[in-house]
């Protein structure tokens, strides 16, 4: 296990998920600044009156860059990365029990061929702030945002691959949430020898059941 580094595998580390442009095509008020400047523009209008959304978008691209690929723990291969997130208690070993290794590949790979893009600064900021898993001190990324999907989507499917793989599907393409707290779901913490940091505990007793039973029925219909 080492730090994730570009051009490794996409299924195991971080990349730039964050829509670019390439720097020739950048004003020159944007070269050279960090993410978090970049995002300041957006509250400055430009020469012409307009508000800076490339701005914002570079502000993404460059956090990746800048701070999240650095900072993304790397694995060989899934099943390298599944097995230390289960022996080092992140992940519950019954949630992929339900499941053959081969379903859960396809479904990794499923999520990633959709090439999710965060649009905005805010919107990759908290979730790698607040939503996805973290090691114990809370200063390296466990998880890509395909990853987080995917165990949400084995977690409360409750071994239906079928249902798992649409879920897989509305979760990314935007048309379904689980909630406040969803990027909790398949993170153990009811097992296990020692009580995990409070960010990277799951929320007690969380189980949107009302939430799964309409879902269930929208997706057999």
């Amino acid at each position: 296990m080492t730090a994730a580094s570009p051009g490794r595998d996409q299924q195991s580390e971080a990349v730039d998920t964050a829509p670019a442009k390439k720097k020739k095509d950048l004003p020159t008020a944007y070269q050279g600044l960090g993410y978090h400047e970049l995002n300041a523009m957006l509250n400055l209008y430009d020469a012409d009156g307009n508000i800076q959304f490339d701005a914002d978008r570079e502000a993404a691209h460059q956090y990746f860059l800048q701070h999240v690929n650095n900072n993304t723990v790397f694995f060989h291969d899934l099943e390298e990365k599944l097995d230390y997130l289960v022996k080092n208690q992140y992940y519950e070993r019954e949630t992929l029990d339900q499941y053959t290794m081969n379903f859960i590949r396809e479904l990794y790979q499923r999520a990633y061929k959709k090439k999710f893009r965060f649009e905005t600064f805010l919107g990759a900021f908290k979730f790698y702030t607040s939503y996805t898993l973290k090691t114990f001190d809370g200063k390296r990324f466990l998880e890509r945002y395909e990853d987080r999907v995917c165990m949400v989507a084995l977690h409360l499917a409750r071994g239906n691959e079928d249902l798992a793989s649409k879920l897989v599907d509305e979760i990314i393409e935007g048309r379904f949430q689980p909630g406040c707290g969803w990027g909790r779901a398949a993170v153990c913490g009811r097992s296990g020898g020692h009580r995990r940091p409070a960010e990277n505990r799951p929320l007690a007793g969380w189980r949107p059941v009302s939430v799964l039973l309409r879902l269930r029925f929208a997706l057999a219909g």
